[in-house]
């Protein structure tokens, strides 16, 4: 009983410091806007604030094909998933001096 107490523990942790809101943050939070740049590209738009501040909004966009489903009947039968689209947002919150104060990432899928 303690080691499974022990696993589910461990596979929490592991859960929540994998996720890719987490991993942009612990990457590009505090670092100048330069670096970011450097290894993402030129952002898909720039948001200027009122107190100075810029947003820079990356945009990406894939186009997920049909994905066949296994009804477990017969391998003849055809069944699939309608195609979608997923757009991934990535929002970098930088300041007046070019350091990225915060991180957003955002995905959506579309039918």
């Amino acid at each position: 009983m303690k080691h499974i107490l022990i696993l589910v523990v461990l596979s929490l942790v592991m859960l929540t410091g994998c996720s890719m809101q987490g991993k942009l943050t612990r990457a590009y939070e505090g670092k100048k806007w330069e670096q970011v740049q450097l290894s993402e590209g030129r952002p898909t738009r720039v948001e200027n604030r009122a107190n100075g501040e810029k947003v820079m909004v990356y945009v990406r966009e894939k186009n997920l094909g049909k994905a066949r489903i296994n009804t477990g009947s017969f391998q003849y039968d055809e069944f699939a998933s309608p195609p979608a689209t997923k757009t991934e947002t990535t929002r970098f919150y930088v300041s007046k001096d070019g350091i990225v104060k915060r991180v957003e990432f955002e995905r959506d899928y579309e039918r």
